[in-house]
């Protein structure tokens, strides 16, 4: 794992981070000294469990914020808690995403859409606007970084059609904001996950065991291999990387 002094006291805000992934990159953000934002939705994490075998004290490292990111007012409240709680924002990561609900396209009613898009491509797009502020603001010289997805490259089945979208949508958003923000210092960068031994995939892949016979690698990704991504993506050893996508996905 990438070891950077960089991250002592480096204020972060992880969406969708009550387990899998998310839950995985605030335990090293912790190890590391960063003030985690630990967003969640439905699923409170344990603090304990989140500072085992970490350096963190619990009332100064870690502050729990509950939303629900598919509702726009909530998305903005999060953030503004965030800011009550950090004073201001060096570090964004995207993670939180999912399928609303599996329909064939052909059956899906609007609804169903506005679910998707909203939590998959809306809120990431408004939470990145609101750090960008921030750290224009401040003079901060900070990180965003969006999580993707494969589907945005293979368009997802035709069950999952508009997660498919709304992640292709949020690396074209990555290469816009990317742009814009370079002369600023503040980078934003996305990475591309394949097929991953977490919650999600065990939830939405209905044979994993033939899913995973599709990827050259002939595995899934480990969350810990996710991480050291995200880390590198935050840290200033990459800092000419802005507007980029990086794809980990075994060979997909």
């Amino acid at each position: 794992m990438i070891s950077d002094s960089y991250f002592e006291g480096f204020r972060v805000l992880v969406t969708g981070a009550s387990g899998g992934i998310g839950a995985a990159l605030v335990k090293e953000l912790l190890n590391q000294g960063a003030r985690v934002g630990i967003h969640y939705n439905r699923h409170k994490p344990s603090i304990d469990e989140m500072v085992a075998d970490t350096k963190a004290d619990p009332d100064k490292n870690l502050c729990l914020l509950k939303a629900d990111l598919r509702n726009m007012d909530e998305t903005e409240g999060l953030f503004n808690s965030f800011i009550a709680w950090a004073g201001s924002v060096d570090g964004l990561v995207n993670n939180a995403g999912d399928v609303h609900v599996r329909k064939h396209f052909l059956e899906i009613d609007a609804m169903d859409i506005e679910a998707d898009l909203a939590l998959n491509l809306k809120a990431p797009f408004w939470l990145s606007r609101l750090a960008i502020k921030d750290m224009e603001k401040n003079g901060t010289k900070g990180s965003i970084v969006n999580i993707s997805s494969i589907a945005a490259k293979f368009g997802g089945s035709p069950h999952t059609l508009f997660y498919g979208l709304a992640k292709s949508a949020l690396e074209t958003m990555t290469f816009s904001l990317g742009r814009y923000c370079a002369p600023m210092g503040i980078r934003i960068n996305a990475l591309r996950l394949g097929v991953f031994d977490t919650p999600f995939h065990k939830r939405h892949v209905k044979d994993l065991s033939e899913r995973i016979q599709m990827i050259p690698a002939k595995r899934m990704g480990i969350p810990e291999e996710a991480v050291w991504w995200i880390m590198s993506l935050l840290s200033r050893k990459s800092a000419y990387m802005n507007g980029q996508v990086v794809s980990l996905t075994g060979g997909e």
